[in-house]
């Protein structure tokens, strides 16, 4: 059976075939016996997204499913693994200095490979896929609020406006900019992410 999902294209036929990668520089040694699991934040077919405690701090850990490489658009632009578009957007963002603006979470680095089995029973949705899942950690966001048509402020909506020009400057393109997808953060310094 192939590695990839019917209709898509391998990484030498993309705008990625010269890419060496992600940026080493974050990739992650994760000591998963000073990690605490806190809270579940979110399930979906993709990923789980945790509240951890890591060496005592708050941050979030998403666990990316890895089932077989589905490979590239036919628009040799998009690549259809979802960890590799965000381990490559957080570099991207950390390297352009957009993470420490706060105009989204901080990036703390990536995991190319967990063993689930190291993280039971939090990671027991993993140990049947096919290969050990990946993951990003990054700024865990106390109590944000959703932009909704109450947080709605002509404030607020030009701090995302200015945010997401930020994250283009990266050349990262964000796709999905919808209002529930925007979060206020309260707080002495509240941001808009």
């Amino acid at each position: 059976m192939s590695d990839t999902f019917f209709g898509s294209i391998q990484k030498e036929g993309t705008i990625y075939r010269d890419e060496a990668g992600f940026d080493d520089n974050f990739k992650l040694d994760i000591n998963f016996a000073k990690m605490e699991f806190e809270e579940t934040l979110n399930v979906s077919e993709a990923s789980s997204i945790f509240h951890v405690n890591y060496c005592g701090k708050p941050r979030v850990l998403k666990v990316f499913h890895k089932n077989g490489d589905p490979g590239y658009a036919h628009d040799h632009i998009r690549d259809l693994d979802r960890s590799r578009c965000e381990i490559r957007a957080y570099c991207r963002l950390k390297q352009s200095k957009i993470c420490d603006s706060g105009a989204v979470p901080d990036f703390y680095g990536f995991i190319l490979a967990i063993d689930p089995a190291k993280c039971a029973p939090y990671l027991d949705a993993f140990q049947h896929d096919t290969d050990f899942p990946c993951a990003i950690l990054i700024e865990y966001l106390p109590k944000p609020l959703v932009m909704n048509c109450v947080t709605y402020t002509r404030e607020h909506m030009q701090k995302a406006v200015i945010n997401i020009q930020q994250i283009h400057s990266a050349l990262v393109e964000y796709n999905d900019p919808y209002s529930k997808n925007i979060l206020i953060v309260p707080g002495d310094q509240e941001r808009v992410i």
